[in-house]
């Protein structure tokens, strides 16, 4: 009897082994390489990468630096070390554990300490990243010429919500 019903069963799963050929042969896209002459972002976008990544990693740091002076070293091991940067959420991960006032403490805000700090570590970490992007940016020599719109446009465009129905939109520049 056990036979027959995996007998059946690999019967009604063999169909199923099938169907991945049963389909129309997808188009192959031609393969263009970019022209030599792409466009490379404008010379100004240099700048705004270093300040973003700078105002990225002062922020986060000046917040682990706030925290490290308002809790107590005692309250949470390794508290003094986020006054470090970059390194320092790394250095203060190393020393989680028990404060020495609670040695029988919950695990709950270990563990929610020890996300918060790596999460400061990786956005300081991330900030400097962004300023090194924007020191080697390849920008254009060419400087972009301010376009003076020639007023407020509005254009109506259709929207499609699947077999459902279908709406408008406006769209616009000012």
């Amino acid at each position: 009897m056990r036979f027959r019903f995996l007998v059946a069963f690999a019967l009604a799963l063999l169909p199923g082994t099938f169907v991945a050929s049963a389909h129309a042969a997808e188009p192959i896209p031609e393969f263009r390489p970019a022209p030599p002459t792409a466009d490379l972002p404008p010379p100004g976008a240099r700048t705004a990468t270093i300040v973003a990544g700078a105002a990225t990693t002062v922020v986060s740091y000046g917040l682990a630096v706030g925290a490290s002076f308002l809790v107590d070293e005692a309250d949470h091991r390794g508290i003094k070390d986020l006054r470090i940067p970059i390194a320092g959420p790394w250095i203060a991960l190393g020393k989680t554990g028990c404060p020495t006032s609670d040695p029988d403490c919950s695990v709950f805000p270990l563990v929610f300490g020890a996300l918060v700090t790596i999460l400061d570590g990786v956005v300081q970490a991330g900030g400097l990243a962004v300023v090194g992007e924007g020191l080697f940016l390849k920008t254009s020599t060419r400087r972009a010429s301010p376009q003076k719109a020639a007023g407020p446009t509005l254009r109506a465009v259709p929207l499609d919500f699947d077999r459902s129905g279908v709406g408008l939109g406006v769209i616009g520049s000012f």
